[in-house]
């Protein structure tokens, strides 16, 4: 995965490396290495924690980062985007259920 921003990029080469380069001037970067440790099954494979989650041996927090809440939250921000780039317009997001 490769995410861009206006500084610099981050590169997830592995689940287990991150590198971040932070741009400096027009062709140039400063880049640093993080290495990450493995995660205790099931959360070193999405889908281990995919089947643990169906068999029902696990129990997601609401809102954690593989919840059913937290991912149709990031549906409706990405359909959001859709139709904005489409229409020209901001598209208002609803209210989150407290």
């Amino acid at each position: 995965m490769e995410i861009y921003g206006l500084e610099g990029v981050i590169y997830s080469d592995n689940r287990h490396q991150l590198r971040v380069r932070i741009a400096e001037g027009y062709d140039g970067y400063d880049e640093q290495v993080y290495e990450l440790e493995e995660r205790q099954a099931p959360y070193n494979d999405p889908f281990s924690l995919f089947g643990s989650v169906i068999d029902g041996s696990l129990e997601l927090p609401k809102y954690s980062l593989s919840s059913l809440e937290n991912n149709m939250i990031v549906m409706e921000i990405l359909d959001a985007a859709i139709q904005s780039a489409k229409s020209g317009r901001t598209i208002a997001l609803s209210q989150p259920n407290k």
